[in-house]
Order: structure tokens, then C-alpha cells, then sequence
């Protein structure tokens, strides 16, 4: 019994927070972008990848947009922000959201094998999903919420190293 309460009471510690996924093989996706062309994540090789999948509707995605935002502005030779919508919208909309929260990071819209979980992401079970690739393009974090106060910068410095 005291065993079983041991377990219980870890598991409760961790859970809500961000689970290192480890490095397995390097994830690439291509994906439309809203400006029409095609955002492909291996061409971002040797920088840090965050991936922020949500939906234009989750107040809850709406929270992280300040620490992506502050990220790619601060560290854009080192890291890439790309914001994947996960919902169906029209792409006129999309615009008018990335033009209304004034987001100057990438955004793609998912695909449908994206959306059913045939990706290399896997199944999304909820938004927002924050994923943080290495250089090499390997998972490193996947944060199923949204991201605590100042999180994203704990979970990326490490791979940034020193500034250059």
C-alpha cells in the first residue's frame, strides 16, 4: 500500500508538467503556409524548432502567443518558431488571425494526415501542443497545455547554448 501511495503521489508531482520525449529520428514536416508557399521543418536543420499546434478558436492556445513571439524575435539565427493551426479555417480567416494578433512567426495550416494523427507528431490530444525539435531535428519536449509563465525559455535555452 504505501508503495502504491508513493506512485500516486509522484505521479501527481509530474503531471501538468512539460516530459523531456526524448531523441529519437528527426521529425520533418511540410506543411502549406498561409502566405501560399510550403514551410518544410528539415530546412531549419542546426537551429532549435518550435512547433505550436492550435486552434484559432482555444483561448487557451491565444496564451503561449507572447513567449513564441518573444522567442522568435530574440533568437531568430538560433531557434525558428512555426504556429500550426489545427483547425479547418479559411485561409482568409487565418490571415486576418495572424494579422490580428500581429504574429510574425511562421504559421501553416495542419493537414488532414496531421490532423488524424498520421504525422510524425503522432496524435494531438489537445490544444495547444508545443513540441521543441533539436538542431538535428529530433523531439526533445512535447507540452500538451498551454505553456507556463516563462517555460518556453527554460525548455529551450539548453539547446541554444551560449549566444554567439
Amino acid at each position: 500500500m504505501t508503495r502504491l501511495l508513493m506512485v500516486a503521489a509522484l505521479l501527481a508531482a509530474c503531471a501538468g508538467r512539460a516530459a523531456p520525449a526524448g531523441h529519437g529520428p528527426a521529425i520533418r514536416l511540410r506543411l502549406p503556409s498561409l502566405d501560399g508557399g510550403e514551410i518544410d521543418t528539415a530546412s531549419y536543420r542546426g537551429r532549435v524548432v518550435v512547433l505550436h499546434l492550435f486552434t484559432t478558436a482555444s483561448t487557451a492556445s491565444q496564451l503561449d502567443f507572447e513567449q513564441l513571439a518573444d522567442l522568435d524575435q530574440k533568437e531568430p539565427r538560433r531557434a525558428v518558431v512555426i504556429g500550426i493551426m489545427v483547425d479547418r479555417v479559411a485561409s482568409t480567416i487565418a490571415r486576418a488571425w495572424q494579422r490580428g494578433m500581429g504574429a510574425r512567426y511562421l504559421v501553416a495550416t495542419a493537414d488532414d494526415g496531421l490532423r488524424r494523427g498520421a504525422g510524425p507528431l503522432g496524435v494531438v490530444k489537445t490544444v495547444p501542443t508545443t513540441v521543441v525539435l533539436d538542431g538535428a531535428g529530433r523531439t526533445v519536449h512535447r507540452v500538451e497545455r498551454p505553456l507556463e509563465r516563462g517555460e518556453l525559455r527554460r525548455l529551450v535555452a539548453p539547446l541554444l547554448g551560449a549566444p554567439r
